[in-house]
């Protein structure tokens, strides 16, 4: 198949469905390296992490792409972080390949699960690796996803007023994070304890099966 009849069949998906075949839910599509991918996160019970990124602050070789949250949790494997010591050892749905989002992957899963109708942070959500590309975000765009489980409340929810890491290291004391009440983008200090949610990213030929 095509990457344009691909990209068709993928459009026909909606985000927040469970794919059992891929082990999460679709959240989005990204461009990582110049490839299209779908972004699956793992379910919540499974997949959520809540701890340090690491214990020292400590400049680790590679894992600050804005992109591809695979690389970067290799690159923290490698170097023995916590975060990535936790995805290693994930084993979801039969899939051993979960990782920690990066900070673009992440952005687009705000999109995605917003759990609930609070104003957005006017200025995060420039996002030029999503598919389409984003701009920022307005005070009601993004709206509260639609999704029940991942509303505020529901099974799948990320925390509504939760920090959530991502495998993108600034510098040697901190990495970008999200804040889920508002998409806000910020960062913070490796050895604080907030929360992760793996994810997985599917060629879109490999999705459309």
């Amino acid at each position: 198949m095509s990457a344009h009849k691909d990209l068709i069949a993928v459009a026909q998906i909606q985000v927040g469905s469970f794919l059992p075949a891929h082990g999460g839910y679709y959240a989005g599509l990204v461009n990582v390296n110049g490839e299209t991918k779908a972004i699956i996160v793992a379910p919540k019970d499974q997949g959520e992490y809540e701890g340090k990124w690491s214990k020292s602050h400590e400049q680790i070789h590679g894992a600050s792409c804005p992109v591809d949250g695979q690389q970067n949790t290799r690159d923290m494997i490698a170097a023995g972080v916590d975060l990535g010591m936790w995805a290693q050892a994930l084993g979801i749905g039969g899939f051993t390949d979960w990782h920690v989002p990066s900070r673009d992957q992440l952005e687009i899963i705000y999109r995605a699960f917003k759990p609930a109708n609070y104003e957005n942070a006017p200025y995060s959500g420039i996002n030029a690796n999503s598919v389409p590309a984003h701009s920022s975000y307005t005070s009601d765009d993004p709206l509260q996803c639609k999704v029940e489980s991942f509303k505020r409340g529901g099974t799948e929810a990320f925390g509504h007023s939760s920090y959530y890491w991502t495998s993108t290291q600034i510098n040697e004391m901190s990495v970008c994070i999200l804040l889920f009440h508002d998409g806000g983008q910020t960062n913070a200090w490796k050895d604080n304890d907030l929360r992760a949610r793996a994810v997985r990213t599917v060629n879109v030929s490999d999705l459309v099966i």
